[in-house]
């Protein structure tokens, strides 16, 4: 590899399938066992990212990039990784567009590979797939409903140059073998890795591919399909900040799930696209998240309890009008400041439906 040139990953995938987890390990992986420094830019629709907190919280230099997808602002994508580059100097960086995301081959990858030759050399084109929701995307025959999301991550799918298949632990192996067999079916030439957030297995080759001298060479094609900005149309996105004050000592996993499990219980399993809690203070920290009907921890930091002044992050994805999304997430925050004897501040808010995006750069065949 040459040492000019930055290693640029870019991680696609949809909500929930577990990229940003990926990214932090990764990124630690790589640290602890090759003595690479990893930088990483995150990216959503709104302007509060649980996902740039918690990577900034295990220690990496992190950029975000809020209020639309890296295609419409591919300049501000290079301008972010060139100023990483400048101040420090990170062996690899690893971009993550927002969950819903379409087409990024043809107007992030190939245009960042294309344009920059001599500053990025950019790894194929990986995309994280939920193995738990795998077959129930790619199952062309199901009934669909008004609740119905598949259309966007069948097609990041189709797009990649390599799969790692997340939550593999949380699967038997039949399952596995299934949604490996499936994807294989879409993506004869695809590599496809296996992974867990639980014990990081494949990690290692993960770890090659990024370390390598390979690069992204696949032909982007340019896919419309007026069923992807129909089902953003569907979503609502909640992105919320509140200043916390304990008056007593408040057990997080609690707060977390009772904040997770009210979204689910008002909306179904079904609607749940994906919501993530964030709690940080000086003594504790945590991440939940959901995912349709999985609720999982990723990670817990210092005391389970939090007895400071901290802050807590809600974001929520959800198949619903906005006012109404608000409306519930307004009054799930109320009961915690009444069940857990705690302060909540708002210090930021958002609740809304993303508008249709066009790419700057868009690269096609």
């Amino acid at each position: 590899m040459s040492e000019k040139k930055t290693r640029m990953l870019v991680l696609g995938g949809y909500l929930g399938a577990g990229k940003t987890t990926l990214a932090v390990n990764l990124a630690k992986e790589l640290h602890h066992k090759h003595g690479k420094t990893v930088a990483i830019i995150t990216n959503d629709q709104g302007n509060v990212l649980v996902d740039t907190e918690y990577s900034r919280g295990a220690g990496l230099d992190t950029r975000e990039i809020s209020g639309g997808c890296f295609c419409t602002n591919f300049d501000n994508l290079v301008c972010n990784a060139r100023d990483l580059v400048v101040t420090g100097k990170p062996d690899v960086i690893i971009a993550e567009p927002i969950g819903t995301s379409t087409n990024i081959m043809s107007s992030v990858v190939a245009p960042m590979r294309s344009l920059y030759p001599d500053e990025f050399s950019v790894v194929p084109f990986i995309v994280v797939v939920d193995c738990v929701r795998a077959l129930d995307i790619l199952n062309g025959e199901k009934e669909r409903t008004e609740d119905t999301v598949d259309l966007i991550p069948a097609h990041q799918i189709r797009e990649a140059e390599v799969i790692v298949l997340t939550k593999t632990d949380i699967v038997d192996d039949d399952t596995e073998i299934r949604v490996t067999d499936r994807l294989r079916g879409i993506l004869p030439k695809a590599r496809i890795i296996p992974t867990s957030s639980a014990d990081l297995r494949n990690m290692d080759d993960i770890m090659d591919l990024v370390l390598s001298e390979e690069v992204s060479s696949k032909t982007p094609i340019n896919e419309k399909d007026p069923g992807f900005a129909f089902e953003k149309a569907k979503l609502g996105w909640y992105s919320g900040t509140f200043d916390m004050t304990p008056s007593d000592s408040i057990d997080m996993y609690s707060l977390c799930t009772y904040l997770l499990k009210g979204v689910a219980d008002e909306y179904g399993t079904d609607s749940v696209v994906h919501v993530k809690v964030v709690i940080e203070a000086p003594d504790a920290a945590a991440k939940m998240s959901l995912v349709q009907k999985e609720m999982q921890v990723d990670s817990i930091h210092g005391s389970r309890y939090v007895r400071e002044k901290g802050m807590l992050i809600l974001n929520a994805r959800v198949v619903s009008p906005p006012k109404r999304l608000e409306e519930t997430m307004r009054g799930l925050i109320d009961n915690v400041r009444k069940e857990y004897g705690c302060t909540l501040e708002v210090t930021g808010e958002k609740c809304f439906m993303p508008k249709p995006e066009s790419p700057s750069h868009f690269f096609f065949e």
